[in-house]
């Protein structure tokens, strides 16, 4: 994997778990499984509508891309819970220092 398809993925992930926690804060009822949904559908849709795979950063080029773009979604809405735990943390560090 290049650096440029790692940066892709993780500048992905982070806007995936921005605009689920924006969701989040604007639908109070979306919490626990409507929210992994949520992340899953809109890392999913982020990946659709820039082009955005994975498979295609190892030069693995599947017959449907749309596959490749489905699954770099799904992996980017787990990412998201990577970079919620991150910021949820440094968020601790900075109040008890």
């Amino acid at each position: 994997m290049t650096w440029e398809a790692l940066t892709t993925i993780l500048v992905l992930a982070i806007i995936v778990e921005f605009s689920t926690e924006i969701i989040k804060s604007v639908f109070p009822s979306i919490r626990g499984k409507l929210s992994k949904i949520a992340a899953i559908l809109l890392g999913m849709i982020l990946c659709v509508s820039t082009g955005s795979g994975i498979l295609a950063s190892f030069n693995i080029i599947p017959i449907y891309p749309l596959l490749d773009y489905l699954l770099t979604g799904l992996l980017i809405s787990r990412g998201s819970n990577i970079i919620h735990d991150l910021v949820s943390r440094l968020e601790v560090a900075k109040v008890n220092p």
